[in-house]
């Protein structure tokens, strides 16, 4: 099933498949013309059925250790799923459904590249190393869910620094890559340690990205995983804000731009940047790799199908009414 992208759900296709199916059998038992061309017919629209059922499937060609040609960057999203991301203060809903929507966009405006992902919150997971399988990544982020209250224990920005620092350094060790980083959180850091930190000493590995800011001054309401208002100490119901003091001081270290997500934000410039300033990279592909559809291979024999069914529908209506008319007429004689 890895190498079908079906225009529909599979059991809808089998279940409408089966169905005209049943009436094509139908409609054999049922024929008054003879048992060789009813047979015929049967055998043609059976095949014009399998064949709409493959096109339907949409088969895609897959194929093994190719040669591609790749860009030469490596993109790092580092993704900040703490409590605070689910505040109701975003751009359009939360602060999550618009880093949801900013990875997207990014991955789509850098076609080829490889793609990474690091969440944090409590602590760090590598969600993806680097890769081609965008699908995975896009995959990945839609399922995130807000974090369980109990398991929510604040937040600190340096959190994911060593899982950050060991991508930054495979990437390095690459031969011409252009490394990016992008950083989604909304700054807050709400950790009693006040041990200072900074990402200065991974500067030298990044080679462009941004900072992106998530929030309001003014603030947002949370809700947690059970969709019930997350309240304070006080027991007020917690608002969050953004820290764009924190995040403006990661992007001085890393030496990339900062930007506060807003309604009318886009990237389109910087990612046009970051394409002019790559080049492109042959790698050999030892995993499957997929180049499209090859459904349109059995279009012509279902035109043919279905031109020799109206040609033969056609025929029989000719014969049928020239029949009717030759017993009006001995009718009339008689």
């Amino acid at each position: 099933m890895r190498n079908l992208n079906p225009v529909f759900p599979v059991p809808a296709l089998v279940a409408a498949f089966s169905a005209a199916m049943i009436i094509v059998l139908f409609a054999w038992i049922m024929s008054r013309e003879s048992r060789i061309k009813s047979t015929f017919a049967l055998i043609r629209r059976t095949a014009i059925l399998a064949l709409a059922l493959i096109i339907a499937l949409r088969p895609m060609k897959e194929e093994y250790g190719t040669d591609v040609k790749l860009s030469n960057i490596d993109v790092l999203f580092v993704l900040d799923t703490t409590m605070s991301m689910w505040a109701d203060d975003g751009p359009n809903s939360t602060r999550m459904k618009a880093a949801q929507d900013d990875i997207r966009e990014i991955m789509e405006g850098l076609p080829g590249a490889n793609f990474a992902l690091i969440t944090f919150q409590n602590d760090s997971t590598v969600a993806a190393p680097f890769t081609q399988d965008v699908e995975t990544i896009r995959r990945y982020i839609k399922t995130i869910k807000t974090p369980n209250r109990s398991y929510a224990t604040g937040s600190r920005m340096d959190v994911p620094y060593y899982d950050i620092e060991s991508l930054l350094v495979s990437s390095d060790r690459k031969e011409n890559r252009v490394t990016i980083l992008f950083f989604f959180s909304d700054g807050e850091d709400t950790s009693l340690d006040d041990t200072p930190y900074s990402y200065e000493a991974l500067g030298y590995l990044v080679d462009g990205g941004a900072v992106i800011g998530y929030g309001t001054e003014k603030g947002g309401e949370m809700v947690d995983n059970y969709g019930l208002p997350v309240y304070s100490n006080s027991w007020d119901i917690g608002v969050s804000r953004i820290d764009e003091d924190n995040l403006e001081q990661i992007a001085d270290d890393l030496g990339v731009d900062y930007i506060h997500r807003e309604r009318s934000t886009h990237y389109t410039r910087l990612l046009e940047d970051i394409m002019e300033d790559s080049g492109t990279v042959t790698e050999r592909n030892s995993e499957y790799t997929y180049f499209g559809d090859t459904y349109y291979r059995y279009v012509p024999y279902l035109t043919a199908l279905l031109t020799l069914e109206l040609f033969i529908g056609i025929r029989d209506n000719a014969k049928a009414r020239k029949k009717h008319g030759r017993k009006i007429r001995k009718e009339k004689k008689e």
